[in-house]
């Protein structure tokens, strides 16, 4: 999953990487349910479109940010996008500090991209009834999508991933913006990972580097 077990392996035996191997197996269950979704029912953005990422600063968990943070620290390693988080830590509404215009999926983290990234415009919310619906992305003008769609409660809905992710770590109730949540997780691995570039002993516990949260 394009780096996302390099990065548990290499966290492997920690509690970090307990947590983002668990958040791993979620992300290929919502890759493969929403693909076919959006199979079903002739769901897709238009051609080259980035506008969610332009106009949205999305609130994300501490384990979302885990592992953003542990694919830049280990893989990226980019310093322009680490300065361009901390530029955008006022900006809460967007463009998102992670969006690329070159990239082809409009994300420099695409792989472990957080749980809003990958529902949006891929996957039905609830209604007050908790049957699910579909309404089409207000920036979809070149209509690749349908305008509105209604299902029973049978249809995954956003809130049952989001109660997915809860599931996985007690504090995912607790959310902050993006650039935050990210930043504080990277100070929080930058030891462990400099631990496990190094080969010496990954558990956070015997260091004493604040534990990941």
């Amino acid at each position: 999953m394009g780096g996302i077990e390099e990065i548990c392996t290499a966290f492997s035996g920690t509690y970090a990487g307990e947590g983002m191997a668990l958040l791993a197996g979620l992300y290929e269950q919502i890759e493969r349910e929403t693909t076919l979704f959006c199979t079903e029912y002739a769901i897709a953005c238009g051609n080259g479109c980035g506008s969610c990422c332009e106009h949205f600063m999305p609130d994300i968990t501490a384990l979302e940010a885990r592992l953003v943070a542990a694919y830049l620290l280990l893989l990226k390693k980019d310093a322009h996008l680490v300065d361009s988080m901390a530029d955008a830590r006022k900006n809460t509404s967007g463009p998102c500090p992670l969006y690329s215009a070159e990239s082809p999926f409009h994300c420099s983290v695409y792989p472990v991209r957080p749980l809003i990234c990958r529902l949006f415009g891929a996957c039905a919310s609830g209604d007050k009834e908790g049957n699910g619906v579909f309404r089409r992305c207000r920036y979809n003008r070149e209509e690749t999508m349908p305008l509105h769609l209604t299902f029973g409660p049978e249809v995954v809905v956003m809130q049952d991933y989001s109660y997915a992710l809860r599931a996985l770590d007690s504090s995912a109730a607790k959310v902050a913006l993006l650039p935050d949540a990210i930043l504080e997780q990277m100070e929080q691995l930058s030891f462990l990972a400099a631990m496990v570039e190094k080969g010496g002993n990954t558990n956070p516990d015997d260091s004493p580097t604040p534990q990941a949260s």
